[in-house]
């Protein structure tokens, strides 16, 4: 069944038609800030016809409306429906397109010093995060900055010491090797070691890169297959770069992961109100010479004409994929608000029991939609701590931190029997095999362990 927002005059019992709009929506659905924001700085690559502006670039009032009055859409294409509407008509022309960017990494980390710094300092932070080259390093020395900004090196580097406990591990590192051995550095602090990494990435990662494993192996006093097994753990566990860490896939759990909220949910004089985060300064657009190339197609010569129409009706939809993945957020967020208001209130002891279904059933969404949009996405609650959006949809959390709580303060270890009669006395009334499942889920040790 087609989503209701996405072609709301179609038959809902008519089949999905599968097409490159829908399959590229789908995945833009799937991606969580950063990945999207990695997604769109492809398309404005590849796509002379997308533009990014700032947002003080954008016309006035007055200006907008013959300003939009010249960008029509051209009857010629078969662009994707308009939310809401079963097709397009003369009178319905979406003027424009303008769309919101994705928050860069830099803008994330930005947001996160200012709100972690007092204001005297957010000048540092702010000279600090345009001193990040793409890839997340600190090229320059930080002595050089402080000095052409004109504050001491101590605030400098309370400020920097900051960021590097904020964002993705190695950020602000001055290259490839110091992001590798802090990232090691991270896992040891989670249990999770290799023999002589540390030592190879630091002293043989020229050797290594070359393959000259023998080297190193008689440089170490240790097999050749050691040093193999060194690579393969790299090669599972590190990211080269430090914005790597902020595109972590969920294929790769055992690796340091960073992670931006999608949404906020703030609480705004006594109500909740959901807000998908976008960049505060970036929109997308459009590119109006190619509009008004695609306006004029007839008087181009075919090969113009053929790259005209292409990259505009390209842009358009990914525009539009855009919108309606925003607007997707958006209502999902709202939905699950909506039913958890308790626990935004008390805790995770009030978590509502929830299901994906239940959100498409009240959207009119399919619900391969919903799991798509909460996939990887993550809220910022109005106590400022990140939350997965799929957690809101596990019903046990409640009594998993109940049965935690049990465990923290218990006098001696106790039985899974023990604790499934405890929380029967608190109004949980679950099974042994479930309470020795939850504890397996938490990660907590069997009694004889503990």
């Amino acid at each position: 069944m087609l989503d209701m927002s996405m072609s709301a005059g179609m038959s809902q019992d008519m089949d999905m038609r599968v097409t490159p709009a829908l399959l590229n929506l789908a995945h833009l659905l799937t991606l969580p800030t950063m990945a999207l924001h990695q997604m769109v700085e492809q398309e404005l690559t590849e796509n002379p016809a997308l533009e990014e502006i700032e947002i003080e670039e954008m016309p006035g009032e007055q200006e907008q409306d013959s300003f939009d009055h010249d960008f029509q859409f051209d009857d010629n294409y078969d662009y994707p429906p308009r939310e809401g509407t079963a097709g397009r008509a003369e009178d319905e022309v979406d003027a424009l397109l303008f769309v919101a960017a994705p928050r860069s990494l830099s803008e994330g980390l930005l947001e996160d010093l200012y709100a972690s710094l007092p204001e005297s300092e957010h000048p540092i932070a702010q000279a600090l995060i345009g001193s990040l080259n793409e890839q997340g390093f600190l090229p320059d020395e930080p002595e050089d900055i402080a000095g052409t900004i004109g504050v001491s090196l101590e605030r400098f580097n309370a400020v920097l010491q900051r960021l590097r406990e904020l964002g993705p591990i190695g950020i602000a590192t001055r290259d490839t090797r110091e992001c590798m051995l802090a990232q090691l550095l991270a896992l040891e602090a989670q249990g999770t070691t290799c023999p002589h990494a540390y030592t190879i990435v630091n002293e043989y990662m020229e050797d290594l890169g070359a393959h000259r494993y023998t080297r190193i192996a008689r440089q170490l006093q240790i097999t050749t297959d050691g040093v193999r097994a060194v690579r393969e753990f790299i090669q599972h566990n590190l990211w080269p770069y430090p914005a790597q860490a902020a595109l972590a896939s969920a294929s790769e759990p055992n690796r340091v992961r960073y992670r931006r909220p999608d949404l906020s949910i703030t609480e705004v004089d006594g109500k909740f109100v959901v807000e998908v985060l976008n960049s505060p300064r970036r929109m997308l657009r459009l590119n109006p010479l190619y509009q008004q190339l695609a306006r004029q197609a007839a008087s181009l010569e075919e090969g113009e004409r053929e790259h005209v129409q292409e990259f505009v009706a390209r842009a358009r939809t990914f525009l539009a994929n855009l919108r309606q993945r925003e607007s997707t957020l958006q209502r999902i967020g709202e939905a699950i608000v909506a039913r958890q208001e308790e626990f935004l209130h008390y805790g995770v002891r009030h978590l509502a029991p929830m299901t994906r279904t239940e959100i498409a059933a009240e959207l009119g969404l399919h619900e391969s939609t919903v799991s798509r949009a909460t996939s990887e996405k993550a809220a910022l609650l109005p106590d400022l701590k990140l939350l997965p959006l799929s957690e809101f949809f596990i019903a046990a959390r409640g009594v998993q931190d109940v049965l935690r709580e049990l465990i923290e303060n218990e006098r001696e270890p106790l039985s899974d029997a023990e604790l499934a009669r405890l929380l029967g006395e608190q109004g949980y009334s679950i099974a042994r095999r479930t309470v020795a499942k939850y504890r397996e889920q938490m990660q907590i040790p069997p009694s004889n362990l503990r």
